[in-house]
C-alpha cells in the first residue's frame, strides 16, 4: 500500500459522518501544534519542523466543510497535509471508552521494548532517557539531532527492529507506508504523538498500538497553543493508548 492509498482509507472514515463547518483553526507564532475545531477539536504536530503563525495559514472562509478541509491530508504540501490530519481528528469519533488506557508512551515503549532492538521515527523528549534499556536502540529524524541516525537509514535499521515507535506526523510528511513496508511484519508497531488518528482502521494497515491524545477542554488547549506550549506541556488534553 502506498501513501495517498492508506491516507484515503483513513478519510473514508468520515464517509458516514455528518459534516461540520471549521469553527477555527488555531496556530501560535510560537509553538509546533496546530488545531481544528468542528465537531470536536483535533490536534496535530507541523509536519515542517518550525511553527507556522496562524497569520499565514491558509484559513478557509465561512461555513468551510470539514470533510473538506479533511481532504488535505492528502496534499503534499506538509503545511496543507498537516492541517488536514488536525481536522481528520477534530472529525473522527471518540473511542469507545473501555479500549482506552491511561499509560505514557515512553512507558509503553519500555513495557514492550525492553531488551529488544528499538527504532523509534522522530526525536520524542522521552528519548534521551531510554537508549540503556534496549539491545539497540535507533532514532531516526529527518532534522537528525546528536546521536540520531538521519531518516534516510530507515532501510538499513527497520527490517531488524522488534518495536518501532513511529511519529504521527509521517501521515503528513508523505512516509508513513513506506516505513510500514520496511518493518519486519513480526514487529510491533506503535504509532504516537499528537497528530495521531484514533481510528481502527491503521490497525489494518499493520500498526498494534495507537498512543495519542483527546481534547477534554477547548479552552485551555487553545491558549496552550497560542502561546506555544509543547504537547508535554499541553493543559486540557488526555493522553490515551488504544491497543489493537
Amino acid at each position: 500500500m502506498n501513501q495517498p492509498e492508506l491516507l484515503r482509507g483513513l478519510l473514508r472514515d468520515l464517509d458516514q459522518i455528518t459534516d461540520h463547518e471549521v469553527h477555527e483553526i488555531i496556530a501560535g507564532d510560537c509553538g509546533h501544534l496546530v488545531a481544528v475545531d468542528s465537531a470536536r477539536m483535533g490536534i496535530a504536530s507541523w509536519a515542517l519542523h518550525h511553527p507556522v503563525p496562524a497569520r499565514e495559514l491558509p484559513l478557509p472562509g465561512a461555513a468551510k466543510s470539514a470533510k473538506d478541509l479533511a481532504q488535505s491530508l492528502l496534499s503534499e504540501d506538509p503545511m496543507e497535509a498537516t492541517l488536514g490530519l488536525a481536522c481528520l481528528n477534530s472529525m473522527l469519533p471518540p473511542p469507545p471508552l473501555q479500549k482506552l488506557r491511561a499509560i505514557k508512551a515512553q512507558d509503553l515503549i519500555l513495557r514492550y521494548g525492553r531488551g529488544k532492538n528499538v527504532a523509534v521515527i522522530g526525536h520524542f523528549p522521552f528519548v534521551a532517557k531510554l537508549g540503556g534499556e534496549f539491545n539497540q536502540f535507533s532514532v531516526l529524524e529527518k532534522s537528525p539531532r546528536p546521536g540520531d541516525l538521519h531518516a534516510e537509514q530507515a532501510p538499513n535499521v527497520l527490517p531488524s527492529a522488534d518495536l518501532v515507535a513511529i511519529s504521527a506526523t509521517t501521515l503528513a510528511n508523505g512516509t508513513l507506508a513506506e516505513i510500514l513496508a520496511w518493518c519486519s511484519p513480526s514487529a510491533m508497531k506503535i504509532l504516537l504523538g499528537p497528530s495521531t488518528p484514533l481510528t481502527p482502521t491503521l490497525f489494518v494497515y499493520g500498526i498494534n498500538i495507537l498512543a495519542g491524545c483527546l481534547v477534554e477542554n477547548r479552552g485551555l488547549v487553545k491558549q496552550g497553543i497560542l502561546t506555544g506550549r509543547s504537547f508535554k506541556q499541553l493543559q486540557g488534553i488526555r493522553h490515551v493508548v488504544w491497543e489493537m
